[in-house]
């Protein structure tokens, strides 16, 4: 290897470094948190009420809202919660976590667990998928326009 070799590979992998930190610093917060069940939307929150804290419980202890969506009859019912809240056996249910830091998934009674394994979400066009539940959490909205290179 000669040094011209050596300083073609330094210069290809500080490009490299240097293009990935540029695309991870673009990256946005979501606006929107869209919550579907079997493909129709149960509920839309937007981000900017939990940060700013109109959707946080008023004695400002929590730093975000528990979500519990169970589902009876073929439906979802969501309900909002201030704390954790218990969970009830026998009842199919995904527990969601909202705050500033991000959207996770933390308990679900699905059988693969996959949903409670993703890690939370934090920018525009990101989701969490239960399928044996039917469910999408997806972050809708301040999503960086990416533009596509044409090669000839």
């Amino acid at each position: 290897m000669k040094k011209a070799d050596a300083v073609v590979i330094v210069v290809c992998l500080m490009t490299a470094l240097l293009l990935a930190a540029g695309l991870l610093h673009r990256q946005e917060k979501g606006h929107q948190l869209c919550i579907s069940y079997d493909g129709e939307t149960i509920m839309t929150v937007e981000m900017e009420d939990i940060i700013s804290g109109k959707d946080v419980s008023a004695d400002g202890g929590e730093s975000g809202r528990y979500y519990l969506i169970t589902y009876e009859d073929a439906e979802a019912v969501l309900e909002k919660c201030d704390g954790r809240p218990d969970l009830l056996s026998g009842v199919s249910y995904n527990l969601l976590y909202v705050s500033t830091e991000g959207v996770q998934m933390e308990s679900a009674d699905c059988r693969d667990q996959i949903c409670v394994h993703h890690r939370p979400l934090t920018g525009g066009g990101e989701s969490i998928i239960c399928l044996p539940h039917r469910l999408v959490v997806e972050l809708v909205g301040g999503e960086v326009e990416r533009t596509d290179g044409m090669v000839k």
